[in-house]
């Protein structure tokens, strides 16, 4: 039996040794590796590979293909500047590449990610949707989990919005997770800019585990731990020496 006293301050030791053990995951990026360029009379496409610890995907992607396209890690990085906007609390990583896929939205494109099996809660870190003056939306066949957002390659602190399955821009930069389990993504854009971009990660593949983070807690988390435990020992001694009595 638990004394009362003790009983009072559990929920706070579990919840502070809880905090510790929860981690942003690793997430896989895609290598994008082809591109060709759409047209105002074709779509263009992409192909690539994600390597994950249970598989290496292939992925594809059709529709939308800008020129500012980067493939085999050659251009610009718009991520590893910017971590406040692609690592969150669910995120642990930047992308490892500086791939990236552009839109130039010359007119309605239907754009759609193939993955070559199942993945789970796939992410897409988003560089300078819309625009100030012209807000652009993405119409997704899924609903687009906000997970972070600020100011990044071009972009502002808070321009990002979700409703339902739509995400919409006015110069956003950040990341947005589809949870579950999925095999394709689309969406249609609505609204007009030159440029905006993407890449693609996952947490994983649905055949094998879910990426977690099994390490050894950090200094910082065994502070918190220490701090618990240090909280309950003397309770723990009081309720010990009145049952001996």
């Amino acid at each position: 039996m638990t004394c009362p006293r003790l009983r009072s301050y559990l929920p706070a030791i579990v919840m502070m040794a809880s905090a510790v053990t929860a981690h942003a995951s690793t997430i896989y990026y895609a290598d994008w590796t082809a591109a060709t360029l759409s047209t105002p009379a074709a779509d263009g496409s992409a192909s690539g590979t994600i390597t994950t610890p249970t598989g290496i995907l292939s992925i594809s992607y059709t529709g939308d293909v800008g020129l500012w396209t980067q493939v085999n890690n050659a251009g610009i990085d718009y991520y590893s500047p910017f971590p406040s906007v692609y690592t969150n609390a669910t995120v642990s990583n930047l992308p490892a590449s500086v791939d990236i896929i552009t839109l130039s939205q010359t007119k309605a494109y239907t754009n759609t990610l193939v993955f070559s099996a199942a993945v789970t809660n796939p992410i897409l870190d988003l560089v300078s949707l819309g625009a100030i003056w012209a807000p652009v939306s993405y119409n997704f066949n899924a609903t687009p989990l906000l997970l972070s957002q600020s100011a990044g390659y071009g972009g502002c602190g808070s321009c990002l919005s979700v409703s339902s399955n739509t995400l919409t821009g006015t110069e956003g930069n950040g990341v947005v997770e589809f949870v579950g389990t999925f095999n394709q993504l689309s969406w249609t854009t609505t609204g007009v800019e030159q440029w905006n971009g993407f890449t693609v990660g996952v947490a994983g593949m649905a055949d094998g585990t879910n990426n977690a983070d099994t390490s050894t807690p950090e200094p910082a988390s065994w502070t918190v731990l220490l701090m618990a435990a240090v909280m309950g020992m003397p309770l723990a001694r009081r309720h010990i020496r009145k049952l001996s009595n």
